[in-house]
C-alpha cells in the first residue's frame, strides 16, 4: 500500500530528474565548441511500481536517473580513425614530395640539370671543338664540367638534408606516440576509479578518445574495451573496464594501466640500408621486447609510415637473390639474369659496402663483398664478415641464423615500396655512373697535349673520409669479378681488384683534380693506331674528332641510354616520377580531407552539441520541471487540507 505522501515523492523525483537534465543541457551548451566533447544525455527510466493491493493494481512511483551517458557511435570512430591514418600518411608524403619537386626543377634563379648539362656542358664541348689545342678553351670546359658535378653533389646533399629532417620528425612522432600511450594508461586508471562507484567518467573518456583520434593520425589504431568480471560473482558487474590499444599489425601499445613504449635506435655505419643513406637514421623497436616495429607494411597507414616511405623508399629496387651457402662468416647468394652485364648491375647497385642484408627474413649485417659472373649470366654475390641479430638485439659472432637454408630469399638492404629519397639518390647514381663510364671510355682512347696516351679517368669519385679521389676501373662487361673491400681491408690499404664505377655516387662525383690543375692532360683527339676510330695513324693535337664523339653523348642512345631515354632526358624521367607521386599524394590528401569532413559531420550530427537542439531541450526540461514543481505545490495544498483542516 502506498504512503499518503506518495504523490509528493513522485513530484520530487521529477524535479530531481529534470534538474539533472537542465544541468546536463547547460554543460552541453557550455562545451558547444570544445574540441573532443561528446554530447551527454540523462538516461531516465520509470521507477519500480508499487503493489497497492487494490483493484487498480500497481502504482507508479515516479522517475529514476540511471546515468548520464555520452551519445557516441563506435562505427563513426572506426571510420574516422582509419581515414585519419590515411590522411596523416599522404599529408606527410605530399609535403616532402613537393619539396623534392621544387628541388629538381630548373628555375630562372637556380640553374638545374637542363641549364648545367643540356645547355652549358655541351656548349663548352662545342667551344672546345673549335680550339681543341687551346689551354683556355680546355679550362673553360673544365669549369662547366665542374658545374655539372657540383649540381649532382648539391642535389645529393640536399636530399641527405631532407632525409635528416624527416629522421628528426620521425623521432618527434615516436616520442609523441609514447606520450599519448602514457597519458592513456593514466586515464584508464582514473576512469576505472570513477566508474567503480557506478558513475560514468564522461569527461575523462572524452580526453581519452581525443588522444586516440590524435594517435590514429600517426599509426593505425585498434581499441578494445571489455568489462572486468568478478570471477567470484560473475553476475555482479564491477563497473571497471579493461581498455587496450593496439597499433600497426595488432601490437599492444596500452593494456589497462601499463604501456609498451617504442624505442628509437640509430643505425651505425654497418647497418646502412642504401648506399647514400646517412649513419644515425632511426629504426623503431618495442622497448620491452626488443622486437622491431615496422609500420610500412602494405596494409598499414599513418603519418609514421609516410615519413618512413619518403626517408627509406627505394621502390623495391634492392638487390635480391637466393641463398647458396655460408662459410666462416662469408655468405654466397645468386642473383638472376635480370641485369644485362656487370656494368648494368653496378650502375644500379644502391647498397653500401657495409650494411644490412635480410636472409630468410632475418636481419644480418655484412662488411665488404665480391661479385662473380656465372657462366649462365647470373651473378654470385659473396658477402664478407656476416653477422646476424640475436634475440637480445645485438649482433652475434660471424655466421648466419641457424634457420637459414639453401634457397632462402636474400635481400640486400630493405625493400620499401615507394619512390622516396633513396630512390632518387639511386637514380642520380645510375645516371652519373653511366655518364662517367661513357665519357671516360671515350677520353681514354685519346692523347693529351703532351702526346701521351690518356690513362687518367676524367670523372672520378672523391672519398671525403680519406681526403682523396678514387679513379674507377674502365673494364668491359665481361669483367669476371668485382671486389669491394671490407672496412678493415680499406684501413689496411688492401687494394681492390676491381670496383668499377660502383664507388661513384651523385654525392662524390667530381672531375679529376689532376686534369683540373693541368688542362693539357685532357684528351681532345684520338691517339692514333689500329684502335683509333678516326682511322688516323698519327697524333694530331689540333684534331677535334674525339670531342665530336663526346658531343654525341648528348643524343646518341647507342652511346648512353638512361631508362630507355637520351642522356639529356634524365630530368624528364625524374620529374615524371615526382609528378606522378605528387599528383597521387595530392589527390589522396584531398579525398581523405573530404571523407574526414563527411565523417566529422556524421559524428557531429549524432554526438555533437547543436545549439538549437539544446535550446529546445532547455525549454522542454524547464516546462517539465515547472510541472513537477506544480505537482509538489498541489500535493502540499492537499496535505495541508488533510492535516490542518480535517484533524487527521
Amino acid at each position: 500500500m502506498g504512503s499518503q505522501f506518495t504523490g509528493l515523492m513522485i513530484g520530487y523525483s521529477g524535479i530531481q530528474a529534470y534538474q539533472a537534465a537542465e544541468n546536463t543541457v547547460a554543460n552541453n551548451a557550455a562545451n558547444v565548441d570544445t574540441k573532443g566533447y561528446t554530447k551527454q544525455v540523462v538516461n531516465r527510466t520509470a521507477a519500480a511500481a508499487l503493489h497497492t493491493f487494490t483493484t487498480y493494481g500497481m502504482q507508479g512511483m515516479g522517475v529514476n536517473i540511471n546515468s548520464i551517458d555520452q551519445l557516441r557511435n563506435v562505427y563513426f570512430d572506426l571510420k574516422y580513425r582509419a581515414n585519419e591514418a590515411d590522411l596523416g600518411r599522404y599529408t606527410a608524403i605530399n609535403t616532402y614530395m613537393n619539396e623534392i619537386d621544387t628541388l629538381f626543377k630548373d628555375t630562372s634563379t637556380i640553374p638545374g640539370f637542363e641549364t648545367v648539362y643540356t645547355e652549358n656542358f655541351f656548349a663548352g664541348l662545342e667551344e672546345l671543338a673549335k680550339e681543341p689545342g687551346a689551354t683556355s678553351a680546355r679550362s673553360s670546359f673544365l669549369g662547366k664540367a665542374e658545374s655539372l658535378t657540383d649540381y649532382f653533389n648539391t642535389m645529393s646533399l640536399k636530399l641527405e638534408e631532407q632525409q635528416l629532417a624527416i629522421n628528426s620528425e620521425i623521432k618527434s612522432v615516436v616520442n609523441r606516440i609514447n606520450n599519448i600511450a602514457s597519458e592513456i594508461s593514466v586515464l584508464n586508471q582514473q576512469i576505472n576509479i570513477v566508474e567503480f562507484s557506478g558513475q560514468k567518467a564522461n569527461e575523462l573518456r572524452d580526453k581519452r578518445n581525443l588522444l586516440i583520434d590524435e594517435l590514429s593520425v600517426y599509426v593505425d589504431v585498434k581499441v578494445q574495451e571489455d568489462p572486468i568480471i568478478n570471477m567470484a560473482d560473475p553476475d555482479n558487474q564491477t563497473g571497471a573496464m579493461r581498455y587496450r590499444v593496439s597499433i600497426g599489425n595488432g601490437s599492444l601499445l596500452v593494456d589497462m594501466y601499463d604501456y609498451n613504449p617504442l624505442e628509437l635506435r640509430s643505425r651505425t655505419d654497418g647497418e646502412i640500408h642504401n648506399q647514400n643513406d646517412l649513419a644515425g637514421l632511426y629504426d623503431i623497436y618495442w622497448e620491452k621486447t626488443g622486437v622491431k616495429f615496422s609500420p610500412t607494411d602494405r596494409n598499414l597507414s599513418g603519418q609514421l609510415k609516410g615519413l618512413l616511405e619518403i626517408r627509406d623508399g627505394n621502390n623495391n629496387d634492392a638487390v635480391s637473390g637466393t641463398f647458396d651457402s655460408h662459410t666462416s662468416g662469408e655468405v654466397t647468394f645468386t642473383v638472376g639474369d635480370e641485369y644485362e652485364s656487370v656494368d648494368d648491375l653496378l650502375s644500379k647497385l644502391n647498397i653500401s659496402s657495409q650494411g644490412m642484408v635480410k636472409i630468410a627474413g632475418v636481419e644480418h649485417i655484412f662488411d665488404g663483398f665480391t661479385i662473380d659472373v656465372n657462366t649462365d649470366g647470373t651473378f654470385k654475390f659473396t658477402l664478407k664478415n656476416v653477422k646476424y641479430r640475436d634475440l637480445s638485439g645485438g649482433w652475434t659472432a660471424e655466421g648466419v641464423a641457424s634457420t637459414v637454408i639453401a634457397g632462402d630469399p636474400v635481400v640486400l638492404g630493405d625493400q620499401v615500396d615507394y619512390q622516396g629519397i633513396p630512390y632518387y639518390q639511386a637514380q642520380m647514381n645510375q645516371w652519373v655512373r653511366k655518364f662517367a663510364f661513357c665519357f671516360n671510355g671515350i677520353e681514354r682512347e685519346g692523347a693529351d697535349l703532351y702526346g701521351d696516351q690518356m690513362t687518367k679517368a676524367f670523372f672520378v669519385s672523391y672519398d671525403r673520409a680519406k681526403g682523396k679521389q678514387i679513379e674507377p676501373d674502365q673494364a668491359s662487361s665481361t669483367t669476371p669479378k668485382v671486389i669491394v673491400p671490407s672496412s678493415a681491408e680499406e684501413k689496411a690499404g688492401t687494394p681492390a681488384e676491381s670496383s668499377l664505377y660502383y664507388r661513384i655516387t651523385a654525392f662524390n662525383f667530381e672531375v679529376n683534380k689532376d686534369i683540373v690543375k693541368d688542362p693539357r692532360l685532357m684528351s681532345t683527339t684520338y691517339s692514333g693506331g689500329v684502335n683509333d676510330p678516326s682511322g688516323h695513324s698519327e697524333i694530331d693535337v689540333s684534331n677535334d674528332d674525339l670531342v665530336k664523339d663526346l658531343i654525341k653523348i648528348k643524343d646518341d642512345r647507342s652511346r648512353l641510354v638512361f631508362r630507355g631515354a637520351k642522356s639529356t632526358e634524365f630530368l624528364s624521367c625524374i620529374l615524371a616520377d615526382i609528378a606522378l607521386n605528387c599528383s597521387s599524394s595530392k589527390t589522396f590528401v584531398k579525398n581523405c580531407q573530404n571523407i574526414e569532413l563527411t565523417i566529422d559531420n556524421q559524428k557531429m550530427s549524432y554526438s555533437g552539441v547543436d545549439q538549437d537542439e539544446e535550446a529546445l531541450d532547455l525549454v522542454k526540461f524547464q516546462n517539465a520541471y515547472n510541472l513537477n514543481a506544480k505537482i509538489i505545490q498541489t500535493m502540499t495544498e492537499i496535505y495541508d487540507k488533510l492535516i490542518q483542516q480535517t484533524g487527521v
